[in-house]
């Protein structure tokens, strides 16, 4: 489980609006699915983190949450 009672879609949600993408540019189950990646990091030791990216914006998630890391 993430580290923040925060669910994780909402907290990607909040990290792409962050860097710019609104949340009507997309739709985020057609991009990505974020209880896979959640499920991933439950299963997975402390160290695990999940790439991706949403129109083109890189993400990396750990379970301390979603972050933009540069290309």
């Amino acid at each position: 489980m993430t580290a923040s009672s925060a669910p994780l879609t909402v907290k990607i949600v909040e990290t792409l609006e962050a860097h710019g993408l609104s949340r009507d540019a997309y739709r985020l189950a057609d991009e990505i699915d974020p209880e896979a990646i959640e499920r991933v990091l439950e299963s997975g030791g402390p160290r695990t983190s999940v790439r991706c990216s949403v129109r083109e914006i890189p993400l990396v998630v750990t379970a301390d949450g979603p972050r933009v890391v540069s290309t």
